[in-house]
C-alpha cells in the first residue's frame, strides 16, 4: 500500500506542471524520505500534520488547488504557491486516508513555507 502511495504521489505530482519552477534550485523531499533536509523549518511544519485530521488542514491552509480521490478511498490534496507571473514556486502535497487522517507528505519548489495569507491559491 505505501508503495502506491508513493506512485501515485509521483503521478499526481508529474502531472501537474510541477517542472516549471522560478528562480532558485528547486527542492523536494517526502514524509518518509531519508534523503537530506532540504528545508527543515517547513518539513517541520509539514511532519506536524501526519495523523492529523484532512478537515482541519483544509481548516489552515485553505481548500487545496487540486485534489483527488483514490480508489482505495484515501484523498491527495496539493497546494501550489505561484508567484505574480503564474510561475510555480511550491507545490505541497499531502495524502490523508479514508477516513480523513494525514498520512504523509511530499513538496517540491525552490520557495516553500508555511502558508501565509494569500500565498496559497492565488496568482
Amino acid at each position: 500500500m505505501f508503495r502506491r502511495f508513493w506512485v501515485l504521489t509521483a503521478i499526481f505530482l508529474s502531472t501537474s506542471g510541477c517542472g516549471l519552477f522560478g528562480g532558485g534550485e528547486p527542492h523536494q523531499a517526502s514524509g518518509s524520505s531519508s534523503s537530506p533536509i532540504a528545508n527543515a523549518s517547513y518539513e517541520q511544519t509539514l511532519q506536524s500534520w501526519v495523523d492529523a485530521s484532512e478537515q482541519d488542514l483544509v481548516a489552515s491552509w485553505g481548500v487545496p488547488d487540486r485534489s483527488q480521490r483514490l480508489a482505495n478511498g484515501a484523498q491527495a490534496l496539493e497546494y501550489r504557491r505561484v508567484d505574480r507571473n503564474g510561475n510555480l514556486l511550491c507545490s505541497t502535497l499531502f495524502t490523508a486516508d479514508a477516513s480523513g487522517k494525514i498520512q504523509g507528505w511530499s513538496y517540491r519548489g525552490s520557495d516553500c513555507r508555511p502558508p501565509r495569507l494569500g500565498d496559497y491559491g492565488k496568482s
